[in-house]
Formats: structure tokens, sequence, C-alpha cells
């Protein structure tokens, strides 16, 4: 089964950016290894997959109900960051209720990690949405062909 025009550009969207993260992963991986070896890297890798995690997630659900009506997506969407953001304040309360968890994670490496992914995926994301041909926006070929021979 062929699927619909709409999954195929979510799931270019979905592929730009995994592209544009995994980019950003070597950064995060080198920048944490420089400010503190092995455990800066580990943190910088950690936070780099927090920010795949949370996109993916997000671009997972859009691919999914590409074709819904515009209600489901919104529902589905709004659903789909308020489990995102949970997860994220569930994380943040287990790193604070259990100081282990970040001692054994280099802040500086973690932010570097979460900041190069989170631009990783938006840079890939932008850059495969430039590439997207949109049917509502984009004129076909044969009005571009008519539209120069006028002039003529």
């Amino acid at each position: 089964m062929t699927p619909s025009p709409n999954r195929v550009r979510a799931t270019r969207l979905f592929v730009g950016g995994l592209v544009g993260w995994n980019a950003a992963l070597v950064i995060a991986a080198v920048v944490g290894a420089l400010l503190a070896g092995a455990t800066g890297l580990f943190s910088g890798l950690v936070g780099a997959a927090l920010a795949l995690a949370y996109y993916a997630i997000g671009q997972g659900v859009q691919m999914q109900y590409a074709d819904a009506p515009p209600r489901t997506i919104r529902a589905a969407s709004i659903a789909s960051y308020v489990v995102r953001a949970s997860l994220l304040g569930l994380l943040l309360w287990a790193s604070i209720s259990c100081p282990g968890i970040m001692a054994a994670l280099d802040a500086r490496g973690l932010f570097a990690g979460i900041v190069s992914g989170v631009l990783g995926w938006l840079v890939g994301l932008v850059v495969a949405f430039r590439r997207l041909r949109v049917p509502t926006f984009d004129e076909g070929a044969s009005s571009r062909d008519d539209r120069s021979r006028e002039g003529c």
C-alpha cells in the first residue's frame, strides 16, 4: 500500500530531523569529552538522547495522524506535548530527589548535548521542510510554463 502524500511529507521531516540530530550528536560527544572527559562524553550523549526522544515522539505523532482531520491532529499534538513535558518534569523531579543521578553526569556536558541535539534536530527539520513540495503553495509545472510564454 502506498503511503499518502501527507504521511510521506511527515516522514521526510522526521528523517530530516534525524539527520540533523545525528550530525549534532557528533558535536555533543566531542564537546562533552572536551569539557569533562568520559563523564562529559556520556553526559553529552544523554543530553542529545533526551532531545531526540522529545522531538521523535512529537514527530512520530504527526506521522501517525498525518491524514486525520485538523481537530484530531490538534488534539493528538496537544496530548503528545503534555506527555513529553510531563516526562521531562518527571526526569527533573528524579534528578532533584535522587542526587546520585546528577552526580553521575556532568552538567556542562549534559547542557551541550541537549542544546546541540535540539539545534541539530531543528536545523535538519528546516532543511527538510525547505525541500518539501507542498501542493497548496506550489504552482503546477503547466501554469509556470504558460506564464513564461505569455511574455514572448
